[in-house]
């Protein structure tokens, strides 16, 4: 099924970079090179690497255009992360998007999943790693000010989202048991990709590039 350009983005142009997001576009490749920042803050200095709306939009527009297509015969999804992590509001969504699509997604460590982007990059339908990157999982950071009654509040909320969501989220996306995740909750969790693949966290450490490519 061929990739329809929108109309707006047909032009003539000579812009290196512009004909690159269409072509990744076309290709179905996605990118996330940045911080997960809270929306309103995501910088835009470097539109090719995409914010997490525009992952969100991207992949609802790929199962959009899948519709009618059976689920064994869609282009696959390739997400290319190498992120320190960041807000998880916006982090979230990119997760749901990921384990609603019935078009297949692949993740691809390129450098680092750590924090918010480990979370993501962990619910790739299929997930792959350069053989030099890095993971980390922690337990999150959080931030409130204001009256005490309020900050309490939120920690609540926090502590909520963290059992009721993070560990469930990590436990079903890997071998890890619940007595092992619970050890490791208040510490910082580095691996290696062969950690990372023994603890299910990825299914195929990249040794030959047009696995992804």
């Amino acid at each position: 099924m061929s990739f329809e350009i929108p109309r707006d983005m047909l032009k003539i142009t000579t812009n290196a970079e512009e004909y690159r997001m269409l072509e990744d576009l076309k290709e179905r490749r996605l990118y996330l090179y940045r911080e997960i920042e809270p929306l309103g803050y995501e910088e835009t200095s470097n539109e090719h690497a995409s914010t997490a709306t525009h992952i969100v939009q991207a992949i609802l527009d790929f199962n959009r255009e899948d519709m009618n297509v059976p689920i064994s015969d869609r282009k696959p999804i390739k997400l290319f992360i190498n992120s320190p992590g960041g807000d998880i509001t916006d982090g979230m969504p990119i997760i749901a998007a990921i384990e609603l699509s019935k078009t297949p997604i692949y993740t691809i460590n390129l450098g680092q999943w750590c924090s918010m982007a480990f979370l993501i990059g962990i619910t790739g339908h299929k997930r792959f790693s350069l053989p030099y990157a890095t993971f980390l999982l922690h337990e999150g950071t959080s931030f409130a000010g204001g009256a005490t009654n309020k900050v309490q509040d939120r920690v609540k909320f926090d502590e909520r989202v963290e059992k009721e969501v993070i560990k469930p989220h990590v436990l079903h996306h890997s071998n890890m048991k619940e007595h092992e995740y619970d050890a490791l909750a208040r510490v910082e969790y580095y691996l290696l990709p062969p950690d990372a693949k023994e603890r299910g966290f990825i299914d195929e450490i990249v040794t030959d590039l047009n696995v992804i490519l």
